[in-house]
C-alpha cells in the first residue's frame, strides 16, 4: 500500500470511528431520494457503508447509494459529528471498485475516459486559444516564478474566455501570477473515480509537485473537481508550503482593490445559477456581483443543493434538465437581463439558453472583467452553442488550429458536435455548427 493509499484508508477508518450511525447523511442526500432508497432505513445503510469502507462486504443498497453520489455535500452539512461524508463516500467508491472490478478493467476504463476528455478538450481549446497562450497554460511548473498560481484544471479550456477573464482581472490587480492547466496538469479525477489509485497518484502527484516548483505561495483553483481533489484530499495527504483555495475567494477579498477601476455600466437585473456544495464559492460570487455598479441580483427558486456542478448532467440528464429549465424560466419570469453562471460546466450547458429565452447568459467572470473596463472576452463556445452565422468563428478557429499544430479530421467533426450539442442543456442551431466545422476538416 502506497503512502497515498494509506492516507485514503485512514480517511475511511477515521470516518467509521467517528460515525454514530445516526443516518442523517442518508436522510439529507438528494440522490438517495432520487434513486428511491428507503431513507427510513438510513441507519442500516450507514452500517452497510461501513462494511464497504472496511472492504468486508459490498451490500447492494449501499452500493447503489455510493454509485449515485454526485458530490452535493448535503451529507457533510447534515453530519452531527462533522465528518466530511462526501470525502468518505469517495473513499468508499474506491473500496467498492477495487473490491468488485479487476484492476486491469479499472485501469482501462479510467485511461479511456481520460483520453476522451483530453482529445475533446484539446480540439476545442485549440480552436479558441492562441498558441503562445496555450504553451503558457499547459507548461509544467519548472522554471516559473510566481506569487500566485492560477490553476485552471482541464475542462475549462473548452470555454477559455473564462480563463482569459480571470487573467485580465489578475493583471488589473497587479499581482505577480502564473497560470497552469490542461490535460498534462490533470487532477487525475478519472482514475480516482475508477479506483485506479496507482495511476491517480502518479498523475495528481506530478501536478501537485508542479505547483510547488512554481514557487507560488498560493494556488488558486478554478475547477470545483480539482478543488475537491487537491484541497480536500491531496493537500491533507501531503501538506506543502503553499496554500490552496478557490479563485473566487481571492477575487472576493480583492473587491476594494478593484473598486477604483470600476467603470459606469447600464442598469441590469441578473439571476445567478447556484451550487452550494463547494464551501464559500456561491457567497464569493454573490459578493463580487454585489460590488458591480448598477447590477441587481434577483432571487428565484432553484435547486442549489443538487450537485457540486452541472457536470452531473452526464449521470442525471433528466434531473439536470429539470434544474436548468427551472432556473431559465425563473430568470425569464422576473425579467432578468442576465442569467449568470458560476462554473464552466454550468456555462457550457446554459449558454445556449439565449436561443430560447429573452436574456443573455454570461459567466460571473465576464461581469467582473467588464466592470473593470476590460469588456470581457468573446465567448466563442456560446457562439458555437447558438449556431447561426459561424463564419467569423470558423476563420478564427482555422488560424488557431494552424498555430497549435492541430489538424481537424472528418471524424473530429462528429466528436466536437457531440461535445457541444450532445451534452445536457440548451442549444441553438446544431446543423450550423456542424456545417461550419466541415469547412475546417481535412478530408
Amino acid at each position: 500500500m502506497s503512502t497515498y493509499e494509506a492516507y485514503l484508508d485512514g480517511v475511511g477508518r477515521d470516518a467509521m470511528d467517528r460515525c454514530t450511525s445516526c443516518g442523517k447523511c442518508v436522510e439529507a442526500c438528494p440522490t438517495a431520494a432520487e434513486i428511491g432508497l428507503d431513507r427510513t432505513a438510513s441507519v442500516r445503510i450507514v452500517e452497510e457503508l461501513k462494511a464497504v469502507t472496511s472492504g468486508e462486504a459490498y451490500p447492494e443498497t449501499a452500493g447503489k447509494w455510493i454509485d449515485a453520489c454526485n458530490g452535493s455535500a448535503q451529507c457533510t452539512a447534515a453530519c452531527p459529528e462533522q465528518i466530511n461524508v462526501r470525502q468518505w463516500m469517495s473513499v468508499a467508491r474506491i473500496k467498492k471498485r477495487t473490491g468488485t472490478v479487476p484492476e486491469p478493467e479499472r485501469r482501462a476504463v479510467g485511461a479511456q475516459k481520460y483520453r476522451n476528455m483530453a482529445h475533446a478538450m484539446r480540439l476545442l481549446a485549440s480552436m479558441q486559444i492562441p498558441s503562445e497562450t496555450m504553451k503558457r497554460i499547459t507548461a509544467r511548473g519548472e522554471g516559473r516564478d510566481s506569487e500566485l498560481l492560477f490553476y485552471t484544471g482541464c475542462n475549462v479550456l473548452r470555454t477559455p474566455h473564462i480563463v482569459f477573464n480571470i487573467m485580465d482581472i489578475l493583471d488589473t490587480l497587479g499581482v505577480r501570477y502564473d497560470v497552469m492547466g490542461g490535460a498534462a496538469n490533470c487532477c487525475g479525477i478519472y482514475q480516482f473515480n475508477e479506483g485506479d489509485t496507482k495511476t491517480h497518484e502518479r498523475i495528481a502527484g506530478r501536478t501537485y509537485e508542479s505547483f510547488a516548483q512554481t514557487g507560488a505561495s498560493k494556488v488558486l483553483t478554478w475547477c470545483p473537481t480539482c478543488q475537491k481533489q487537491f484541497a480536500e484530499t491531496r493537500h491533507e495527504a501531503a501538506p506543502r508550503d503553499f496554500g490552496i483555495g478557490h479563485v473566487t475567494g481571492f477575487l472576493a477579498d480583492s473587491i476594494e482593490r478593484m473598486r477604483p477601476h470600476f467603470v459606469d455600466l447600464p442598469k441590469r437585473r441578473a439571476v445567478l445559477h447556484e451550487h452550494d456544495s463547494l464551501a464559500g464559492v456561491t457567497g464569493n460570487v454573490r459578493r463580487l456581483m454585489a460590488a458591480i455598479p448598477n447590477l441587481e441580483v434577483v432571487e428565484i427558486p432553484q435547486h442549489r443543493d443538487w450537485s457540486y456542478t452541472c457536470q452531473a448532467g452526464k449521470v442525471w440528464p433528466g434531473k439536470v434538465a429539470e434544474i436548468h429549465k427551472l432556473v431559465a424560466e425563473g430568470a425569464a419570469s422576473v425579467g432578468a437581463d442576465l442569467l449568470v453562471t458560476t462554473y464552466h460546466s454550468c456555462h457550457r450547458q446554459l449558454a445556449g439558453a439565449e436561443a430560447q429565452y429573452p436574456f443573455k447568459v454570461m459567466n460571473f467572470t465576464d461581469l467582473v472583467a467588464e466592470a473593470l473596463g476590460k469588456g470581457g472576452r468573446h465567448d466563442w463556445f456560446k457562439q458555437y452553442k447558438l449556431g447561426g452565422d459561424m463564419q467569423q468563428a470558423v476563420e478564427l478557429a482555422r488560424g488557431y488550429l494552424q498555430q497549435n499544430g492541430v489538424e481537424l479530421r472528418e471524424e473530429d467533426v462528429a466528436t466536437l458536435t457531440a461535445e457541444v450539442f450532445g451534452e445536457n442543456g440548451f442549444g441553438g442551431d446544431r446543423a450550423a455548427f456542424e456545417g461550419a466545422l466541415r469547412q475546417l476538416a481535412t478530408p
